[in-house]
């Protein structure tokens, strides 16, 4: 196996969450390819270029970094249109190959929240390594952003183990190319966060392809700047509770640390304040 080819189409779905787009990834030899993060749903442009990029080769797997919508809302249809099964570390997002269309099912989710599928994959795991046509990759659980998220690590020489060669770290929302990740607390949590992202400070010298904004050299590089916004941040909450009494709660907390004019919802503003406070608890420090 050598270092695939890798491709990244960016859906047309900008938002303040989304930056300039949900990107999906391709990436394979040239009998074989693997997708990551198939897309939203409702969005046939992006679809057709992801299929563009496949050209006609075969999909061994469809995987996806996290559980939100605008990764997996395509999932199902990917699963049938290129028959191949979905996996993710969440079981409610491993679908089997054909999207469950021999008896009719659209592999959309259930009332008890699992997808709906006949004979679904596995979840990933820590440490699988997937093979594909020219290409391998490497699980790498990485929660924060949510509870399920997952990295794909593609070492240039398969060999490499620890990571020390470099190669490519596919990130999901868990590293962006640009700005810093929302927690999506209480799903997510921060004391989870800081342990992944020190794991992935591990593989510093890999490139990142973060699921939102620009590829960049140095995952090493990023993932500094975001340990150290991270505890930046923390001595605030610190410095904040001292002052107004540990008794402060996340929605007054939030507007201390964004300000009445932020632009932020308060929702948002709030999660990311309750993701703080929740760590310092865990910690032993409220």
């Amino acid at each position: 196996m050598t270092a695939p080819r890798i491709d990244r189409i960016r859906c047309d779905n900008p938002s303040p969450m989304t930056l300039q787009g949900t990107i999906t990834h391709v990436l394979g030899g040239a009998r074989q390819v693997v997708i990551v993060d198939p897309g939203p749903a409702d969005h046939p442009e992006h679809r057709e270029a992801v299929a563009a990029a496949v050209a006609g080769r075969e999909v061994s797997t469809i995987l996806v970094t996290h559980r939100h919508g605008d990764h997996t809302g395509a999932a199902a249809e990917f699963a049938r249109r290129f028959d191949a099964p979905v996996r993710g570390a969440d079981p409610s997002w491993c679908l089997a190959a054909g999207g469950g269309h021999d008896d009719g099912h659209d592999g959309a989710r259930g009332p008890s929240g699992a997808v709906d599928a006949v004979d679904a994959p596995a979840p990933l795991t820590d440490g699988e390594r997937l093979a594909v046509d020219g290409a391998a990759l490497v699980v790498i659980p990485t929660p924060g952003h949510t509870s399920d998220s997952v990295s794909f690590w593609i070492p240039d020489d398969p060999s490499d183990v620890d990571g020390a060669g470099g190669g490519a770290m596919l990130t999901g929302d868990t590293v962006l190319g640009a700005g810093t990740t929302m927690l999506d607390h209480p799903d997510g949590t921060l004391t989870d966060y800081l342990a992944s992202l020190e794991r992935l400070r591990a593989h510093g010298a890999a490139r990142l392809l973060p699921a939102h904004g620009p590829e960049r050299e140095s995952l090493a590089a990023v993932v500094d700047d975001y340990l150290a916004h991270r505890r930046e941040r923390l001595d605030q909450v610190r410095g904040l509770l001292a002052a107004h009494g540990q008794d402060l709660d996340a929605v007054a907390l939030g507007r201390l640390i964004y300000g009445e004019d932020s632009g932020l919802p308060a929702g948002v503003t709030t999660k990311i304040a309750a993701a703080q406070l929740d760590h310092l608890h865990r910690i032993g420090e409220r």
